[in-house]
């Protein structure tokens, strides 16, 4: 599968969690991006391995609750490069790698709130 058509977040999976709620789906959408505004300025290649390790970590969480497989995967290996595993130059390609899966994700969550206020709009 072409990773780059395919949609940023798995509403099927999603949908598990939350159901058909869009008040729901707001919220965790709201969480996730608070968690990513958080944790992402703390995302830095230079970070010692402990905090390296806990940031991709929780991003990895918060992705995974929405559905964004793609961004946890990137996450999930992004764990790796410490100790032994950091080589060099890798962190910083995976912050810019992350921090652009991340603004996709956004824009995938603003797409979806979009069609949800022009839903909104239609009902009344």
């Amino acid at each position: 599968m072409d990773t780059d058509s395919a949609p940023e977040i798995n509403f099927e999976h999603l949908r598990q969690y939350v159901g058909d709620d869009p008040d729901l789906t707001r919220e965790v959408f709201g969480l996730f991006q608070n968690q990513v505004e958080m944790w992402g300025r703390m995302l830095a290649a230079h970070a010692d391995d402990d905090m390296w390790a806990s940031v991709t970590h929780t991003l990895k969480g918060s992705a995974l609750a929405v559905g964004a497989k793609g961004l946890a995967e990137l996450c999930e290996q992004s764990e790796n490069l410490i100790g032994e595993g950091n080589r060099p130059g890798a962190r910083d390609v995976a912050v810019q790698n992350i921090e652009f899966r991340i603004s996709k994700v956004i824009a995938e969550i603003q797409r979806w709130e979009y069609r949800q206020q022009m839903k909104d709009l239609k009902t009344q």
